[in-house]
Formats: structure tokens, C-alpha cells, sequence
């Protein structure tokens, strides 16, 4: 997936590199951080649960507005996972 739309291949910008995160793109932030890549998604993850909980109404207007939009547009249905602690 493109990492964050749903499709599940993690190597395919579909056909918008400038927008869809692959894993190429963790590849080159974990290098220049000198991280590995599931480091970097999990710094991702932990600071993304960070800023949810800093700007709480944000994340629960925007989760809803992207459950929405993947619904209708017949992308992938978005399922809410629990913020990482």
C-alpha cells in the first residue's frame, strides 16, 4: 500500500508519489536518522499518539471525515484502531 491509503502494497504510490507515503519514503527518513524502518514507523505511531492527545478534537473530527471519504470514494473502509501508548 501506499502506507496510508488501505490498499495494503506498501511499495505502490498509485500513481501519486507526491502525495501517498511508501516504503521507500520511512526507508529514506529512517536513513537520514539514522533508524531502521520499523523504528521509524513506530516513533511515527508514538508521536501521532502524542499529538492526538495534545489536539484531541482534531483527531476525532479528522478520523471521521476519513472514515467518511474512503467509504464513498469505494477506496478501502477505514477501520479506528486504538491511539499507541
Amino acid at each position: 500500500m501506499c502506507l496510508n491509503c488501505g490498499c495494503m502494497r506498501a511499495h505502490d504510490a498509485m500513481g501519486k508519489p507526491e502525495i501517498n507515503i511508501i516504503y521507500e519514503d520511512v526507508r529514506r527518513a529512517a536513513d537520514a536518522n539514522i533508524m531502521t524502518v520499523p523504528a521509524t514507523l513506530a516513533m511515527i505511531a508514538r508521536t501521532a499518539a502524542k499529538d492526538e492527545g495534545d489536539h484531541p478534537p482534531e483527531y476525532g473530527a479528522q478520523l471521521r471525515a476519513d472514515i467518511a471519504r474512503f467509504d464513498d470514494d469505494g477506496s478501502p473502509t477505514v477501520t479506528a484502531v486504538p491511539a499507541f501508548s
